[in-house]
């Protein structure tokens, strides 16, 4: 069962020294791949034929197929397993492809595939247990008689994603065991359309491979295999002149149920469309693939470095596969692809020993180090003195927070000192606000409701017999010099007959 995890950084210095160690690593990989020389080899097997390809250095090196009837070895997707394992080791020897251990591909057939988020996944103790919980629910597969595998992933955007495959186990055993019979060990066995979705490294395509026996149909999203369909020719479609026919129906049933399920992100129609496979060379077919859908067809690029004269599209699945195997492959530089590594090869048959991959891991962190130890010891000092000045800035700062609460403990008595010596200052200043105020009402017959002290203003509740009266005595308050002015009259002046006003003695008063 394949798994993400998602390495968390700590701190600013680790996310630089880390960024550094990766680019380096990145650097140093590309160089040991070249001077190591090594070498990958790819199986794509189905009911017509199989085609093997050779890489060493990141390069495409060699390649042959060989092609047979359907019914010639008596299997309804491969051959049996002696008859296989037979073809296979005569095709490598013709070739001059030597190989012990292979990548090897298996058709989508007898397979079935969701994408769901992982946010609804059941609750269970471990995620494992969650997605074999779903997979029982959503995945039309005997427990007894299918290998379960799935992978999580974080697209660039949007939420976890879980990808689950369920294989017939009686495939999956009759290839890997036909290979083992013949010494070549299959140590990784993918599903055909996820090594087309690497060989591609789209975030938005349409793949239409096609085989003699079947044709496969994905649809990628953010870099993400949303839907992949294998499907077997019905024997009434197996005629080059009306082959078109049922990719085009298929391709746009397929488009229509992806849309159904997306409707507020649809697939865009400038979506590009990659055609591989056997049948891709066939130029009839793809000018009337071409006329009858909306969507512009692409040539397949690899990300390897292939000869000229190499036919991509017809080996776009050993591609896929051999980049699955290359340290120095970037998902993210063409088209923000989820790297997939599922692996469908059970753990029966999978003895422990280490990979290309981690040879050439360890062979980079070990000169990695060495040339990095320099800045290590300087991170090392660097730590140390941070760690040291943290330690005084604990103690300044809880010295800090008890002085902090000492103050608030003395604050609201210093509040109360001051308002009293506030009053005290004002002495007569206030005696003499409130004749001013009490004696012009008189004059003007306001009546004076309340009048209420605060330390640095006096609020004044009043009524006067019309708004004329009550503008006069706002105007007499003001006059009589001893308040701020102007004064801020109440609301609804200058028609309101009364209300509170606000008066501020003026400074120095």
């Amino acid at each position: 069962m394949a798994g993400k995890k998602v390495n968390e950084t700590k701190g600013v210095l680790a996310l630089d020294l880390g960024t550094a160690v990766r680019k380096l690593l990145k650097v140093v990989g590309r160089k040991v791949e070249k001077w190591a020389g090594g070498k990958v080899v790819t199986l794509d097997i189905d009911s017509t034929g199989i085609r093997v390809l050779e890489i060493k250095g990141g390069v495409v090196r060699k390649w042959a197929a060989v092609s047979f009837e359907p019914g010639n070895g008596g299997g309804e997707v491969v051959p049996d397993k002696s008859t296989l394992g037979t073809m296979v080791r005569q095709l490598m020897a013709s070739s001059g492809i030597k190989a012990s251990k292979v990548v090897a591909s298996i058709s989508g057939l007898y397979s079935v595939s969701r994408v769901l988020p992982e946010s609804n996944l059941p609750p269970a103790p471990t995620t494992r247990e969650a997605v074999l919980e779903m997979a029982k629910e959503i995945m039309p597969l005997s427990g007894d008689k299918t290998y379960l595998s799935w992978q999580t992933m974080a697209p660039d955007e949007g939420q976890r994603l879980v990808i689950t495959v369920g294989m017939l186990r009686e495939v999956i055993d009759n290839e890997v065991q036909a290979l083992k019979a013949m010494g070549i060990n299959p140590h990784i066995v993918e599903l055909r359309t996820i090594a087309l979705t690497r060989a591609v490294n789209k975030a938005q395509a349409l793949i239409l491979n096609i085989e003699p026996s079947s044709f496969d149909i994905i649809v990628v999203a953010n870099g993400v295999p949303e839907i992949m369909r294998t499907i077997a020719w019905q024997q009434n479609s197996r005629t080059k002149e009306d082959a078109w026919e049922p990719l085009v129906a298929t391709l746009e049933t397929t488009v229509n149920f992806y849309n159904s399920r997306h409707l507020d992100t649809p697939l865009d129609p400038a979506t590009p469309l990659f055609i591989t496979g056997q049948m891709s060379t066939d130029l009839t077919l793809v000018e009337k693939l071409q006329a009858e859908l909306g969507y512009p067809i692409e040539p397949l690029a690899p990300s390897l470095e292939c000869p000229a004269y190499l036919p991509a599209s017809q080996y776009a699945v050993n591609i896929g596969l051999a980049l699955r195997e290359m340290p120095s492959f970037e998902n993210s530089g063409r088209g923000g692809l989820v790297p997939l590594d599922i692996n469908l090869l059970p753990e029966t048959y999978r003895p422990w020993r280490p990979t290309a991959r981690q040879l050439y891991s360890f062979a980079v962190i070990v000169m990695a180090l060495a040339l990095l130890f320099p800045l290590f010891q300087i991170t090392s000092e660097a730590t140390a003195k941070t760690a040291n000045l943290e330690t005084k800035f604990d103690i300044l700062n809880n010295q800090l927070t008890l002085k902090k609460l000492e103050i608030q403990r003395r604050e609201p008595l210093q509040n109360a000192i001051g308002e009293y010596h506030t009053i005290v200052d004002m002495g007569g200043n206030f005696t003499k606000d409130l004749v001013v105020v009490r004696s012009e009402a008189e004059k003007l017959g306001v009546k004076v409701g309340s009048i209420i002290h605060r330390s640095n203003s006096i609020d004044i509740s009043c009524q006067a017999g019309s708004y004329l009266t009550f503008r006069q005595y706002l105007t007499a308050l003001e006059e009589s010099g001893r308040f701020a002015t102007p004064i801020p009259p109440p609301e609804g002046y200058p028609y309101t007959t009364g209300g509170t006003i606000k008066l501020e003695p003026k400074a120095g008063e």
